[in-house]
């Protein structure tokens, strides 16, 4: 099945007011990501579905003023609370983009790109082409999400697979959700995290061979 931009739009529409408390333990993993796209003061960043903004702080804390961060996201009603997390937070240097990762058109090439929780997005190969195909080559990507956990750890897989479900609107490719992303970052690596639910996957984009 893939991902469906409408359903998801619905999904999120009802679940934004609880959205920031109920996904509290997946921060080791934002954090993680964020991590490794070893930022410096003054990157662009993309934050891809960025959601209600729960990565704006912790890019904010290592690009700084003089930084820019450019949020994608589909969800009128999540881009409303990433509004609010901005003014709050007094930040100038977020422009947020209400569009999906297979449309969205960025004002300048990034120096970073971040992919948090958004399976959807990782399965849809137009998504990954179109946001990366607007960054800088050698552009530092990181991204990080569920996937199936082992059988071994079968609390941590059926708990993962009845959350993903209210958040997610296909499961294919759970098992690898990061395979499509191979295709822009060569030599991936990925490793496991939250009892192997989960993963954190990063490395540098290169342009497929013949790309303009």
């Amino acid at each position: 099945m893939s991902p469906d931009l409408r359903r998801s739009q619905e999904m999120y529409r009802l679940r934004a007011p609880a959205y920031d408390r109920v996904v509290r333990r997946s921060e080791v993993t934002r954090r993680a990501a964020v991590d490794a796209l070893r930022l410096q003061p003054g990157d662009v960043v993309v934050d891809v579905g960025c959601g209600t903004g729960l990565s704006f702080p912790h890019i904010e804390e290592r690009i700084g003023e003089s930084g820019r961060i450019i949020a994608i996201e589909p969800s009128p009603d999540m881009l409303a609370l990433a509004r609010e997390r901005i003014g709050a937070g007094g930040w100038g240097n977020v422009v947020l983009i209400e569009a999906a990762a297979e449309d969205a058109v960025l004002p300048e090439p990034p120096d970073a790109v971040l992919f948090h929780f958004v399976h959807d997005v990782m399965r849809s190969p137009a998504a990954l082409e179109n946001v990366l195909r607007q960054a800088k080559p050698g552009a530092q990507v990181a991204a990080a999400g569920a996937k199936h956990a082992p059988w071994w750890a079968l609390p941590a897989r059926l708990y993962i697979m009845y959350i993903s479900r209210k958040y997610t609107t296909t499961s294919e490719g759970f098992d690898r959700p990061w395979s499509y992303l191979e295709r822009f970052v060569p030599g991936l690596q990925v490793r496991p995290a939250l009892y192997q639910a989960a993963y954190v996957a990063w490395g540098t984009y290169r342009p497929p061979e013949g790309a303009a």
